[in-house]
């Protein structure tokens, strides 16, 4: 009732990837369903099972973000994120025992009603995957509006040395070298004592080694961002 969902469609789409013989029917307010075979009663609950967690997901989420005070190009991002991340993360396993239990006893379902009621701590962890990816948001706007800040103070400044190489390694691992006397290791997994230092250091060219496979990656945004024009970047294997 609360979804602008064809279920029809939905069920049908959802059940046909099942495999087991079925029939959908005509039924006031809904669908009805007929399974044929041994295992018809699990494979409709797989269905609805995939149904609530991959489809209506869409649904639960948006609302979610809606409560965000965010423009609406920025709801979509959240609201891209975090489905994806709920559709990454769900079990699919117990909400499967779940509605197979459910079904055993009953014959009509309100999917919506068993959502809330009977699948609270999956509507948890989607309000969870809004509030990370809302929060990671925020995180990147904070990311470029220092970045804006620390490239206009690096404008401002002459250059103190010539050049300084990075590598950054997974583990926060940071190896920092000017390719003569100045040599440097140390860990920083946050980045931020990193891009003081360089800063303060003011390169006129910053050579970076991104040996993270990808672990390191919001630092290296923000080092692009900051040494706009100075940097040049490296990924992939070195030897």
């Amino acid at each position: 009732m609360e979804y602008d969902v064809d279920l029809e469609e939905l069920l049908d789409r959802r059940l046909r990837e099942g495999g087991a013989p079925f029939s959908l029917l005509a039924a006031q307010g809904g669908v009805g369903v007929r399974m044929e075979g041994r295992y018809g009663l699990e494979a409709l609950a797989r269905a609805l099972g995939t149904l609530i967690t991959e489809d209506l997901v869409s649904f639960e989420v948006a609302a979610m973000t809606d409560e965000t005070p965010l423009p609406l190009p920025e709801k979509r991002q959240v609201l891209a994120r975090a489905v994806d991340a709920a559709r990454q993360k769900e079990d699919l396993s117990e909400t499967v025992q779940r509605l197979t239990a459910y079904l055993k006893e009953e014959g009509k379902l309100c999917l919506e009603g068993f959502l809330r009621f009977r699948m609270q701590e999956t509507v948890l962890f989607w309000r969870l995957c809004v509030e990370e990816a809302f929060s990671a948001l925020l995180l990147e706007q904070e990311y470029a509006r220092a970045a804006d800040v620390l490239r206009l103070l690096l404008n401002e400044r002459p250059p103190r040395c010539p050049a300084l190489r990075l590598c950054l390694h997974g583990d926060g691992l940071c190896s920092l070298s000017d390719g003569e006397a100045l040599r440097m290791e140390y860990v920083d997994e946050t980045g931020e004592g990193l891009i003081s230092l360089l800063v303060g250091m003011a390169p006129a060219r910053l050579e970076v080694y991104d040996l993270s496979n990808g672990a390191r990656q919001e630092l290296v945004e923000a080092l692009t961002g900051i040494f706009s024009g100075r940097i040049c970047l490296y990924t992939g294997e070195f030897t």
